[in-house]
């Protein structure tokens, strides 16, 4: 795909989420989809130990699907899409505090958060270590984040062989709201895509890495979920 220009990246992305709305992978028809994503929101939660009066902040956080699981916390959500923020305010309680923002320049004072929540944003960023330094940034010295990231090649590797066999279009492109998705998300969407060993080098300059689950199963490792605490 084109190299997405900064000036240009605000647009872009406003495009790319009203196309590839993340919320309908949640209620997608394909029960397979509906199965990871609930795993995922669900090892999110089991990597992070929130207390009642702990400031939570998901940064990208979409329409609101993960934010909605949370069982206590002072819950915080920032997305720079104005389509999918306003998903997010009728889904949430009023008592989830949504704002407008960039993940790779949060307007965010520093370490005012407990846990951060980075799922699945990443790898739409031009600039993903620009927004792992903003991460530790607002993040507090005893805080945790946690990051979940998609496996590009065992994900594109399952899609080949699902083109092979003829079914990859009856089972996403012909149900649900993504009847053009590419058989690449690199080809559009995920600007970068780069393997575990790589996201991990981009990590050790701020964090250390303290847990690490492979979604939905060790043995199909779809998603990777990170859990990041600062250096001390």
């Amino acid at each position: 795909m084109a190299r997405i220009k900064t000036e240009d990246f605000r647009e872009w992305n406003e495009r790319m989420v009203q196309k590839y709305d993340p919320d309908a992978f949640h209620r997608h028809p394909n029960i397979l989809v509906r199965f990871v994503e609930k795993k995922r929101v669900k090892v999110i939660f089991k990597m992070m130990n929130v207390h009642e009066k702990d400031r939570v902040l998901e940064v990208g956080c979409g329409a609101g699907n993960v934010l909605e699981k949370a069982s206590c916390g002072k819950l915080f959500g920032v997305d720079l899409s104005n389509f999918i923020l306003n998903k997010a305010r009728q889904k949430l309680d009023k008592a989830v505090f949504l704002f407008r923002g960039d993940a790779q320049n949060l307007p965010c004072k520093n370490e005012v958060f407990d846990h951060v929540i980075c799922s699945e944003v990443l790898e739409h960023l031009l600039d993903p270590l620009a927004s792992l330094h903003e991460i530790e940034r607002i993040l507090n010295p005893q805080g945790a984040a946690i990051i979940s990231l998609p496996n590009e090649r065992w994900i594109n590797r399952i899609k080949g062989i699902l083109i092979r066999f003829g079914i990859f279009d009856w089972l996403f492109r012909g149900k649900g709201e993504y009847g053009d998705m590419p058989e690449k998300m690199e080809d559009e969407w995920h600007l970068q895509t780069y393997p575990l060993g790589q996201w991990l080098n981009l990590f050790k300059g701020s964090f250390k890495v303290t847990g690490l689950r492979r979604i939905p199963y060790f043995w199909l490792p779809l998603r990777y979920a990170l859990r990041l605490e600062r250096m001390r």
